[in-house]
């Protein structure tokens, strides 16, 4: 179902956002809920749409890679004395805004998708509202049909 798979998504939006790193700590590791949750949001898109899948997959293989690049960066930064920081410091800068780059991907994909479903929503919203309006004129007329008798 569409809502299961939009809670997912939010689900998933939060724990990317819960996982990104300060400017100036080191991520948290992955919690097995947030890969086991990711892991169903993409098992339910590959049912629904598998290109969808595969550029999601991608997305999050980018900022995996970008995370790792991060915390290299990082590490190389935190390790150097005070006189080695500034020869670090570009690397470290270029891999934030990498991993802000591959972050935002995830979110736009994320936000693309809930908008899609959103329009969906409320195409279904208005369809059911239509037919309720319907039952109740077709309501309206039987009972006027039985006071008639």
């Amino acid at each position: 179902m569409r809502l299961a798979g939009a809670l997912t998504a939010g689900a998933l939006a939060t724990s990317l956002l819960a996982a990104a790193p300060g400017v100036s700590a080191q991520a948290p590791p992955a919690m097995p809920s947030e890969d086991a949750s990711a892991r169903a949001y993409v098992e339910a898109l590959r049912r629904a749409d598998p290109a969808a899948a595969a550029r999601f997959q991608a997305l999050r293989e980018a900022r995996e890679r970008s995370l790792a690049e991060l915390r290299e960066a990082e590490g190389q930064f935190a390790a150097g004395g005070p006189e080695l920081r500034a020869a670090f410091r570009a690397k470290l800068r270029a891999a934030r805004r990498r991993y802000a780059e591959t972050s935002l991907a995830i979110l736009d994909f994320l936000d693309d998708r809930d908008t899609k479903a959103l329009t969906e929503y409320q195409a279904a919203i208005a369809d059911l509202r239509a037919l309720l309006a319907r039952r109740a004129q077709a309501r309206a007329e039987l009972e006027r049909l039985l006071r008639e008798e």
